[in-house]
């Protein structure tokens, strides 16, 4: 038996895939089916349409907003435009309801035995694999709104790699949210927003590809850090590790090879997240110019594109590198 633990995005996936690829599989979640997170969901709606194409959904049902332009600044950065590469916001909850939608699931904690295999897509808490060691999380609080000051995608990102504010468009409003080191940075960035509904969470920014296993317990998604380090954005990084998981579960032949065929992957489809945090540190550290993080600033690129940004990052580097 597989018990996916936790109904997220990966989570969800995972439940629906392996159903229909037919494994003994049940999922768990503790939180009610009207449970709704007041959250923009954004991701890049050219990378969904491929993956929901496997579990025959159509991404576009799922749109609030498509993304127009995107406008990038901070302390040191005016506000610098750039054209959509396919973000948007989606309508997150109704889709992992669709996609358990007629699978086998209860609302509850997981309940497994000891032959079983657990996969541990809880996320941020990491509740069947445990605390990581040296992790990584930031604090964000996060608005529903009825308007903002952009029209379109916004990100404020703070001094020094400490978080970023954001505006994303929904069908009906707005999410507004900040992500920081300090609850009081947030604050200061969110005074004055008239919100509607709130949400208060933490955010994992590090890869924890050395620490995917506990025994029978394997992660997927945000539990080891499947988020980018840049961008906050988890959708399409999260199913894509959920994807490479159902491959490896109908590859290996027992759990030990199950482990060494996902670590591997792993860390081969994610392999620049590394270089990513690695520049987020070095920006926390006053250290972003140096021969290491021109390599990571192409991975930069790469990954706001990834997420719908159409970026000049050599746009942004001129702004901020000292003269």
């Amino acid at each position: 038996m597989i018990v996916v633990a936790g109904l997220g995005m990966s989570g969800s996936y995972l439940l629906k895939r392996l159903d229909d690829e037919g494994f003994e599989v049940r999922g768990f979640d503790p939180k009610t089916q009207d449970f709704y997170v007041p959250c923009g969901y954004a991701t890049n709606i050219r990378k969904l349409r491929d993956i929901l194409r496997s579990v025959n959904l159509n991404a576009d049902d799922y749109i609030e907003r498509e993304g127009k332009d995107v406008t990038i600044s901070g302390p040191d950065l005016p506000e610098l435009t750039f054209s959509s590469a396919g973000i948007c916001t989606i309508d997150k909850n109704r889709l992992e309801n669709d996609l358990i939608s007629g699978h086998k699931h209860e609302r509850a904690r997981a309940k497994y035995e000891s032959g079983d295999t657990v996969i541990d897509a809880t996320g941020v808490s990491r509740y069947y694999l445990g605390q990581a060691e040296n992790d990584f999380l930031m604090y964000t609080k996060e608005y529903l709104t009825d308007e903002a000051d952009h029209a379109d995608f916004h990100f404020r990102y703070f001094s020094r790699g400490t978080g970023y504010y954001w505006e994303f468009p929904l069908k009906n409003g707005f999410h507004v949210g900040a992500g920081a080191d300090s609850v009081e940075a947030i604050n200061q960035s969110l005074a004055g927003v008239v919100y509607k509904k709130v949400l208060s969470r933490k955010i994992r920014l590090k890869p924890l590809f050395d620490q995917m296993f506990n025994q029978n317990i394997i992660g997927t998604g945000e539990s080891i850090g499947t988020v980018s380090p840049i961008t906050g954005e988890g959708i399409i990084p999260s199913l894509t590790s959920a994807e490479i998981l159902v491959q490896c579960l109908k590859e290996a032949v027992d759990t030990e090879e199950l482990k060494l065929l996902y670590r591997e992957r792993i860390r081969d489809r994610f392999a620049a997240y590394q270089g990513l945090f690695d520049l987020l540190v070095s920006s926390r550290n006053g250290k972003m110019f140096t021969l290491r993080n021109i390599k990571n600033a192409k991975f930069a690129k790469a990954d706001f594109e990834g997420f719908g940004i159409d970026i000049k990052i050599w746009e942004i580097m001129r702004h901020l590198i000292p003269i």
